[in-house]
C-alpha cells in the first residue's frame, strides 16, 4: 500500500465529508447536516491533534535533508525516521547499565 500520512486521510475525508455536508445543506436535510457537521468536528480535533504532542526542533539543512530522502527511499514517514534516528543515537551516548 502506498504510504499516506494521518494527516492527508484526515484531510481527504474532511473534504468527503465537507462534500456531504454541502449536498445535506442544499438538499435541506437537517438531521444529515448535523451528522456531517459533528464528523467534521470530530476530524478537524484529530487533525490538530495528530501533530500536538511533538516538541518542535530546529535540525540543520543537510540533516533535514538526509532525513528526507532517507524517508522517501524507504517509504517511511519524515518522522517515523527522524524519532529512530534520535533513538539510535541516545542509546549510543546513554547505554543501559546492564549493558556496561
Amino acid at each position: 500500500m502506498i504510504g499516506l500520512s494521518n494527516r492527508l486521510l484526515l484531510s481527504i475525508s474532511l473534504v468527503v465529508v465537507g462534500v456531504g455536508a454541502i449536498d445535506a445543506f442544499i438538499g435541506r436535510q437537517w438531521d444529515l447536516l448535523l451528522v456531517f457537521a459533528f464528523s467534521i468536528v470530530l476530524q478537524l480535533v484529530l487533525w490538530f491533534r495528530q501533530r500536538a504532542s511533538r516538541v518542535p526542533v530546529t535540525l540543520r539543512p543537510d540533516l533535514a535533508h538526509w532525513l528526507e530522502n532517507r524517508s522517501q527511499r524507504s517509504g517511511e514517514d519524515f518522522d517515523d525516521v527522524l524519532d529512530r534516528s534520535v533513538a539510535w543515537y541516545q542509546h549510543g551516548l546513554f547505554v543501559d547499565d546492564e549493558h556496561r
